[in-house]
This record gives structure tokens, sequence and C-alpha cells, in this order.
């Protein structure tokens, strides 16, 4: 665990942290009902001094918000009102993150040498071989009759490598003023292509080349931030709109601090919210879940890339990775994969959140620690020429545009969320949420319950 400290600073460095300080509107709260909600209740609410902007009823709550200093006091006094508290907006990815090395559609024709696919770059996608992923695909299982959603950033919906899977009637955004796919997000447009870019003849492929994939934009892709109600809002909408599984590489840098004073990396400013906001929050987070869950709703999440215990955190808590009913994903990698692809790829990524209170399982994120051993020194091995060998450390997807590396939680996730998809397909769709958990436990390569890797990383079972 010793590399886990040294080389977590770097993260930035190479675009590998996927989450940021932290801010919040005052103006905007979050209602919590006792009961259902009704328009008697709207009313009600309103009648106090507040607009509401958006009612979730399947979990009973409202957004509103109001220019009333004491909004809360007034609230606090109508007796269908069960708690108020801030609606937080948080920044989860960094804004307009560009990946290291972006190969464009022109030269989509330069394909590694020995190519076993007629996907261009399926070669260099080695987090496939760690998950067993062409096995699964050999045996007839790809992710057929599965629907995901990906809450993130957005996607390029013209992406030709995932056109072809993506729902675009019931792709949608959460985000104001931004459409799923306007602008497109290269977080999302990442992370969408691991789990299910197409198996086309073209570019990459995903765990899941089959699966259907559904756009839920929940974070800015100008920003890199969300309202934690709009997050709601989308698990909500997934679940509603048949996702069998759900895949949120998201989180908050640093953790979210459970006594709600936030400070900013940058600046080291505190900002205090009261205590109670916060673990309301938590509780509101574990009542959405298991809606989700009760739909037959798989939820998967990044772990956090802040190479921190999480068994020995104290006040802080990985959201939603720490959420009931959620999967927490820690990342592995290779080292000097671009000269030795038979190298070991299960190693604790040097960023990567672990713990045995907080992993549940790990799955293929990437790493940049050949970077700080050899900087940026091309590689001479059966790879692209011109790249040097740290990138090919880090997982290859899509970007707007092409395609690019990337390393991070936020890239392990979705390799599970393929999994889980592959294990859905395998089964036509006949398995609960409890017993999907189960397979992905039981599958798992490893036993026990590790610090590094829970239940063990992340395999399709081939």
């Amino acid at each position: 665990m010793e590399n886990t400290f040294k080389k977590s600073a770097m993260t930035l460095l190479v675009g590998a942290s996927l989450a940021l300080p932290v801010s919040a509107y005052a103006d905007s709260f979050v209602v919590v009902a006792k009961n259902n909600i009704n328009d008697h209740f709207v009313e009600t609410v309103e009648s106090m001094g507040a607009k509401v902007t958006h009612k979730i009823p399947q979990v009973g709550l409202l957004v509103i918000e109001s220019d009333n200093m004491d909004i809360r006091e007034r609230l606090a006094g109508v007796s269908g009102v069960s708690s108020t508290f801030a609606n937080f907006t948080l920044d989860y990815v960094a804004p307009n993150q560009a990946a290291e090395y972006d190969i464009n559609f022109e030269e989509m024709a330069a394909s590694p040498p020995n190519t076993g696919d007629d996907d261009f770059f399926f070669d260099l996608q080695w987090g496939h071989d760690s998950v067993n992923a062409t096995e699964a695909w050999e045996a007839g299982v790809r992710g057929q009759g599965v629907r995901v959603a990906v809450l993130d950033s957005g996607i390029d919906s013209s992406h030709p490598d995932l056109t072809p899977n993506l729902n675009m009637a019931l792709s949608t955004s959460f985000v104001p003023g931004e459409d799923y796919d306007n602008p497109p997000g290269s977080h999302g447009t990442h992370v969408a292509g691991t789990i299910a870019a197409a198996d086309n003849a073209f570019g990459t492929i995903g765990v899941a080349p089959e699966a259907e994939i559904m756009s839920i934009k929940v974070l800015s892709a100008v920003t890199g931030s969300g309202s934690t109600s709009g997050i709601w809002q989308g698990m909500i909408y997934a679940a509603d709109n048949g996702a069998d599984v759900i895949n949120m590489s998201l989180g908050i840098s640093g953790g979210f601090p459970k006594n709600c004073t936030f400070t900013d990396s940058d600046t080291g400013e505190k900002t205090h919210y009261p205590a109670k906001d916060c673990s309301e929050l938590i509780r509101t987070y574990d009542r959405v879940t298991q809606y989700v869950r009760s739909k037959g709703t798989i939820i998967i999440s990044s772990a956090g890339n802040d190479a921190r215990d999480m068994s020995h955190d104290g006040p802080t808590m990985a959201l939603p990775a720490e959420a009931n009913h959620v999967v927490s994903v820690s990342s592995t990698a290779p080292y000097l994969w671009g000269i030795d692809s038979t190298t070991a790829l299960d190693e604790l990524a040097s960023y990567s959140n672990y713990g045995r209170k907080g992993i549940d399982i790990s799955g293929p994120g990437g790493d940049f620690d050949v970077f700080f051993d050899f900087g940026a020194a091309p590689c001479n091995g059966p790879v692209l020429p011109g790249r040097p060998c740290y990138v090919y450390d880090m997982v290859l997807s899509t970007t707007p545009g092409g395609w690019g590396w990337n390393a991070g939680t936020s890239m392990a996730s979705p390799h599970v969320a393929g999994v889980a998809a592959l294990i859905i397909s395998e089964y036509g769709g006949n398995i609960s949420v409890q017993q999907l958990e189960k397979e992905l436990r039981a599958r798992a390569v490893g036993s026990g319950n590790s610090t590094e890797h829970g239940k063990g990383r992340a395999s399709s079972g081939f």
C-alpha cells in the first residue's frame, strides 16, 4: 500500500482525478414529505413563500427555491413536512476533461499490430481481458436485451461507436440548459464506450457490446457539477424507464463531509452548513437507492480517487459509493502493459480508494505509475507509434470525436457495469438485483474481503 499515497498527488496532472471541490446554492432546498405528495401539500409549501421547481413523488421529495431567509423555519411548522435541507450542487468531474493522447477519426486506420478483432483499437483494451469479456462473447453472451443507464456528463450521441446502442428516445438531461448530448461530455462519453461501444468494425468495443445505453445527464459538461436533487431525479428516471443497470462514475473529491464543513482544495476556504443538512442528505440518498433497487435496478459506482482508506476515514463518506444498495468499485491496473501485455492486471491503482468497509469489488481503471518512473518515454512494444508507455496502462475508450486514455475509479465502474450487463443477458433478464449481486461476488477473482478488491476483481465468470 506504500505507493498508494506516494503517487496520489499527481492524479489531477494526468486527468485521472474525476471529482473537484464542492459548492452549494443556499436558495435551493429539498423538502422531505411525511406522506405522499399531493396538490394540497404542494400548495401548502408554496404558501410559505417557496417555489416548487421539481416534484419527486416516488420518494416523497420536493425541490424548492426561495428568497425568504427563514423558509426552513416556516416549513418546519407545516404538519406534512418531515425535514428541509440544502440542495447541494457539487463538482464531480473535471469540466471539458481531455483524455490523454487522443486519437481522432482521421487516425482510426492506424491499428496496432497483431489485431485480433476488426475494431481498430480493440487490442489496446486490456481491461476486457481482465474481466474475461471475450470469453463471454464466445459463449454468445454480449449484453443483449440489457438496458444500462449512464448517469454522467452526457455523451457524444453522434459517435459511431455509441450510436448503434444508444436509445436516444429515452436519453435525457437533468442539467438546466444542457441536452444529454449538447454539449457532449468527454467523461460520460468515455464511460459509455467502456460499457457498450458497439462491435462494429470500428474503434473500440464495450464490455457488453450489445447492451442498450440510456444517457442521463446529471452533471454539466461545462462545469462538471450537478445538483443532488438532479442526480436523484436521474436515478429514479432510469429505474422507472427500465434500466437494468445504473452506472454512476461520480464522486466528491476528498469525500462527503458528514459534519457538513466543505473545504475548497484550491483555496482552503471552508463553508459550513448545518450538520443536519448532511445527515438528511445521506438518509435521503438511501431512500432513493432503496426505491431504485425495488424497481429491479442495480447501482454501480466509482469508489473515489483519493487513495483513502474508507475503513478509517472518520467523518468522511464516499457518495454515492457508500450509500446503501450501491456496489462500490475500486480500481486496478497493470504496469508497463505497452511493453509486456502478459503482465499482471490486478494491482490496486495508486490513486484508488480502498478499505474493507468501503469496497465491494474492483475493476480495471488504469494507472500512470510508469510516468513517474520513465516520464513520457515512447513505447516500443506492439502498440501505436508516438505514444508514451504510461498511457497504455490507462483505459482506452470513446471520446467526443475519437478515442482517448483515462484513468480513475470512474473507468473501473463501467467495466463492472458491463460485466453486470453480461450476467443479466446470460440469465435472459430473469435475475433479481440480489441474485445479480451474489453472482458478481461469486464470479469475482479472489476470495474473502480484501482491503483492495472487496470480494475480488470483477469477472464475467467465463
